[in-house]
């Protein structure tokens, strides 16, 4: 169906561009990746879908058509996606090297009402790793597990919030306030914030609505923030 291995990659990541595009909510700019920079230049890896709030500019130079690759801030964006054909070990470590790349968000201060509270803004964007195939759910956790215990320093806030493979299971790093339903009847289950939790119940659902849920309470959350893009545009003037 596809002459080489380059153009499924490509096909994958704008049919799960389409996808957030026809669902997620109007706010949002969905776009083929990039890279996300801060105001102080530091840049991430390539990701391949980022989602946007629709005021946050982006930098498309080589993205005429819309088939190159974008520079946006990381300011303003509501969600990244890394997007895999096949989730192995190495794939895998490649698609969390790129999500600990992105970088910090700033301080809210003064850029709120003190009436407003936005939890967890330094965990933005929402993260996903999605691939259509991969291996085996526990395996991956333990590769997880294994990649954080060698690269500690990573914060949580630049760690997946999920982990999907299409047709086989949803891995979810807990937040505050997460809960798991129990599959036994008993109380639901409150695992450690952090940790990483594997569901193979209704994955595809499970998984696309908790993306959805995400890009969305970020969307809701950015209207109350004040974005200041001057630094940015004063880079560019002086590049130039």
């Amino acid at each position: 169906m596809f002459p080489n291995t380059s153009d499924i990659g490509t096909s994958r990541e704008r049919i799960y561009a389409d996808f957030l595009r026809q669902h997620a909510p109007s706010k949002c700019n969905v776009f083929l990746g990039g890279f996300l920079f801060h105001d102080d230049g530091t840049e991430s890896k390539q990701l391949d879908v980022i989602v946007t709030t629709d005021t946050a500019p982006r930098f498309d130079f080589h993205n005429a058509d819309g088939g190159g690759k974008s520079f946006s801030p990381v300011e303003g964006t509501l969600g990244v996606a890394s997007i895999k054909s096949t989730l192995d070990k190495n794939q895998l470590f490649d698609a969390l090297g790129g999500i600990a790349s992105i970088p910090p968000m700033k301080s809210l201060d003064g850029r709120v009402s003190f009436t407003i509270q936005i939890p967890n803004y330094d965990d933005w964007p929402y993260k996903i790793i999605y691939a259509s195939s991969g291996l085996e759910g526990h395996t991956i956790l333990q590769h997880v597990d294994t990649y954080y215990k060698e690269n500690s320093d990573i914060p949580m806030s630049r760690r997946p919030h999920l982990i999907h493979v299409a047709g086989k299971y949803a891995i979810f790093r807990v937040i505050k306030g997460m809960k798991l339903e129990s599959t036994t009847g008993g109380p639901d289950e409150k695992p450690e914030v952090g940790s990483f939790c594997l569901i193979t119940r209704d994955p595809d659902l499970q998984a696309i609505v908790w993306a959805l849920h995400g890009l969305q309470q970020n969307a809701a959350a950015s209207t109350e923030i004040l974005y200041l893009y001057g630094d940015i545009i004063n880079n560019v003037h002086k590049a130039a």
